[in-house]
C-alpha cells in the first residue's frame, strides 16, 4: 500500500510539474509571438519616422516682395521673420530674424545668407564668382519659444553690390537637445544661388 501510495504521488507531482511545463510553453509561445510582434512595429515606427525626416521642407523662402514677412513653408520649424541688407563700410551689413513655429523652444539657428544686387542676380565677393554670394554658416543663438524670433546682425565684408538676400537654414537646435538637420543643404544653396 506504501508503494502504491507513493507511485500516486509520484505520479501526481509529475503530471503536476507536466501540466504546468506545458502552461509554461504556451506563455512563453505566446511572449515570443508578442515580441514579434513589437519588433515588427518599432520597424516600421523607425521607417516611417526616416521618411518624414526626409520630408521635412527645410528651405526658409526669400522675402515676399508684397509682404516681408515670409510665409511658412512645410512645417519646417523657423520662418524668415525678417532680413535687412544694404551698405555697410567695407561692404554690406545684413540683419536677420528668424521665428520659431514649431511647438519646441528653439536655441540656435545655422544659416548662411545668399546675397544679390538690386537686379537678382548674385552679389559676388570682391565682385569675382570664384567666391561666390554664399556666406559662411551663421548662427543665432538665445531661447525662443513658439511664434518668438531669434535675430543677428553681421557686417559682409567685400560684398558692396549685395542689396537682396534669401536664408537658407542647415539646422535647428532645441531646448530639449533635439536637432533638426537640412538634409537637402547643399543642394538648396546650389539651386538658390544663382538668382533673387
Amino acid at each position: 500500500m506504501k508503494k502504491i501510495s507513493t507511485a500516486i504521488v509520484g505520479l501526481s507531482v509529475a503530471t503536476m510539474l507536466f501540466t504546468s511545463g506545458c502552461g509554461n510553453d504556451a506563455e512563453l509561445k505566446k511572449i515570443q509571438d508578442e515580441n514579434v510582434e513589437l519588433k515588427r512595429q518599432v520597424e516600421s515606427l523607425s521607417k516611417e519616422n526616416e521618411e518624414m525626416k526626409n520630408k521635412v521642407a527645410m528651405f526658409v523662402p526669400k522675402e515676399n516682395k508684397a509682404n516681408p514677412q515670409s510665409k511658412q513653408q512645410g512645417d519646417q520649424p523657423v520662418a524668415l521673420g525678417n532680413i535687412e541688407i544694404g551698405p555697410d563700410a567695407g561692404g554690406a551689413s545684413v540683419k536677420v530674424s528668424l521665428k520659431n513655429v514649431s511647438p519646441k523652444t528653439v536655441d540656435a539657428i545655422e544659416f548662411v545668407v545668399l546675397q544679390f544686387d538690386n537686379f537678382g542676380k548674385p552679389s559676388n565677393r570682391f565682385n569675382d564668382e570664384s567666391y561666390g554670394n554664399v556666406t559662411s554658416v551663421l548662427t543665432v543663438q538665445g531661447t525662443a519659444a513658439n511664434g518668438q524670433s531669434l535675430s543677428g546682425g553681421w557686417t559682409l565684408f567685400n560684398m558692396e553690390k549685395s542689396r537682396k538676400a534669401k536664408v537658407v537654414v542647415k539646422q535647428v537646435h532645441f531646448t530639449d537637445g533635439a536637432v533638426w538637420e537640412n538634409k537637402s543643404f547643399d543642394d538648396e544653396v546650389a539651386r538658390e544661388r544663382t538668382s533673387y
